[in-house]
């Protein structure tokens, strides 16, 4: 793929303050990305070892493993959702969630 635009050297070296302002900020946003990336982690890691199964982060849906209807199940729970009122089974999805008895 051919370059859109050449430059003299003279263009380039009156360019580089600009690249390398924005090469630094790339890096600093690099580092507040990864950083967050590693608190994102550590909380994941967090739920987890409190047995908490994180199905969607984005709607904040969970599952808590438990026993109902003679079988393993799933408490199922949405960041939305007022308390903890729904479950269905391992073999089964959010779709197929009732109300707990």
């Amino acid at each position: 793929m051919a370059p859109e635009r050449t430059f003299t050297v003279d263009e380039a070296r009156a360019l580089l303050p600009q690249v390398r302002a924005v090469l630094l900020q790339l890096a600093v946003e690099r580092r507040r990305a990864d950083a967050s990336h590693d608190g994102i982690h550590a909380l994941l890691e967090h739920l987890e070892s409190l047995g908490v199964v994180v199905r969607d982060l984005e709607t904040g849906l969970v599952d808590f493993p438990t026993t109902l209807g003679g079988g393993p199940a799933w408490l199922c729970w949405r960041l939305d959702d007022p308390e903890l009122a729904w479950w269905h089974t391992t073999r089964e999805g959010y779709a197929s969630r009732r109300p707990l008895p």
